[in-house]
């Protein structure tokens, strides 16, 4: 029974930050909300997340590394950590900071050789590099 009240919080919570998301100034209350007003929420990690991932999908890259930066210092052992790692390295790159997303591809690949992600971004490494060195 307590299991499906997990749930159904956990649902009302994705639709809270879906509805907050809409804007820049909502990703932000809504993260103020979870980071700072419910830190101790079991899916306080999980919609900071989430967050991070409605701003990369808005194209609010500089927002996007914020949120993703700040979760990965303060949830590090969260599985949506990997993807948010990545993330990372993506809104760099959408932002021309090619030698800072070269860096964290780098890191990621150090990180994670296992990733099925693995050989597409070592040719994305190697294309940026290529790019990089022309610009």
């Amino acid at each position: 029974m307590f299991s499906q009240w997990k749930k159904i919080l956990f649902i009302l919570l994705v639709a809270f930050v879906v509805y907050m998301g809409c804007n820049t100034q909502g990703i932000l209350r809504a993260e103020d909300f979870f980071r700072v007003k419910n830190p101790k929420l079991t899916a306080t990690p999980k919609v900071c997340y989430l967050l991070g991932t409605s701003a990369y999908l808005t194209f609010r890259y500089n927002l996007a590394i914020d949120i993703i930066e700040r979760n990965l210092k303060d949830f590090p052992y969260e599985p949506a950590a990997i993807d948010a790692e990545f993330r990372r390295a993506v809104c760099y790159e959408k932002l021309g900071k090619y030698d800072k997303a070269i860096e964290l591809y780098e890191t990621f690949l150090l990180d994670h050789p296992k990733d099925k992600r693995y050989e597409r971004i070592q040719n994305k490494v190697a294309k940026l590099k290529a790019l990089h060195q022309q610009a």
